[in-house]
């Protein structure tokens, strides 16, 4: 018996893109940007006086481990759905997300030689050691026990302080909303999509009144759990804004930074480390400890992606790594489309 014979998943209803997903995934992306605002131009968080920059503050409680999880949640979707049709794109589909996630392993290596913060190793090893072998799990058990499991990761990575230790769960719980097609679901009742959004506000708004900001960040718990009902809030928004007229901008803004997410993602890194070579201390170009400018930098990143992005996807269909990641998975021989 063949690999794409043994608990060969179920065919997809569609194969056509999830564009709410690409908004989602580029919002996350500019947030993402600004956590590795700090890191990348060596910014301090204090002040003279030894007290934490009140811009600093904010971006802790509001950026800071909060777009981390939407990231690693949608990667974990992103491989459900792609396991829902791997066995139609290549005779050995398991051996042929190895070499997605080998790939997704080399270049975060490289990546860390510039942003040591960085998550794609950190994801190619978690899927490498579970989403893979997660598919061996048979059909009709494959989303109890990918949520269980995920479910008891994501506590366990909370109670030890959130970070890295969030990935495996998120990593599980989306490859089950993404293998079951659960996703699209969701996406079609906005009530629900609300009631999660409400319940997940209602834990921020009780965890910020029953704490200030040095129990929230000394207490990594906190700062963790924090961080998911904050994450699950803001995907929330944008889901709902989706229904609104709204929707025109986000997908035209957004969406395009969304499907060129690795591209964007390395794009930022590089750009970010060129205007620390122009320079390298950005308290000199204002005051507040140069997060004023460095925020001004990101809004210009952010633009120039959105319209480079726009441009790029108009002529090619999808961004050069995107492409170049595609061909190590699939082949030659596969469409460019979804």
């Amino acid at each position: 018996m063949t690999e794409t014979q043994t608990f060969a998943p179920s065919p997809p209803r569609s194969r056509s893109r999830i564009l709410a997903l690409d908004v989602v995934r580029g919002f996350a992306l500019c947030g993402i940007l600004l956590v590795n605002l700090p890191p990348i131009m060596s910014l301090s968080s204090i002040d003279s006086a030894g007290q934490a920059l009140p811009i600093y503050r904010f971006l802790e409680d509001t950026v800071q481990n909060r777009f981390f999880p939407i990231f690693s949640f949608l990667f974990g979707i992103g491989f459900g759905l792609m396991w829902l049709g791997a066995g139609r794109r290549s005779a050995r589909p398991r051996l042929a997300l190895l070499r997605r996630f080998a790939f997704l392993g080399i270049l975060g290596g490289l990546h860390q030689l510039l942003q040591p913060g960085e998550a794609l190793l950190p994801y190619a090893l978690a899927g490498i050691v579970l989403l893979l072998p997660a598919t061996w799990i048979p059909a009709r058990l494959l989303g109890w026990v990918t949520s269980v499991l995920g479910a008891v990761l994501l506590a366990a990575g909370v109670a030890t302080g959130g970070g890295l230790t969030l990935i495996p769960g998120l990593f599980l719980l989306g490859f089950a909303v993404g293998r079951g097609g659960f996703i699209r679901s969701v996406l079609a009742h906005p009530g629900r999509v609300a009631v999660a959004g409400a319940f997940a506000l209602t834990v921020t708004l009780i965890g910020f009144a029953t704490t200030d900001y040095l129990t929230r960040h000394i207490n990594g718990w906190i700062n963790a759990g924090l961080g998911l009902s904050m994450a699950l809030t803001y995907i929330a928004v944008v889901l709902l804004l989706l229904h609104t007229p709204a929707e025109v901008v986000l997908k035209s803004v957004f969406a395009p930074l969304g499907r060129m997410a690795l591209s964007n993602y390395v794009g930022a890194t590089l750009i970010l480390v060129s205007v620390r070579m122009i320079v390298p201390d950005l308290t000199s170009l204002g005051d507040h400890g140069g997060y004023v400018a460095g925020l001004v930098i990101c809004l210009a990143i952010i633009i120039v992606q959105i319209i480079v992005s726009t441009l790029w996807l108009r002529r090619f269909g999808q961004g050069p790594l995107e492409k170049l990641w595609r061909l190590v998975t699939w082949g030659r021989l596969t469409s460019s489309r979804g």
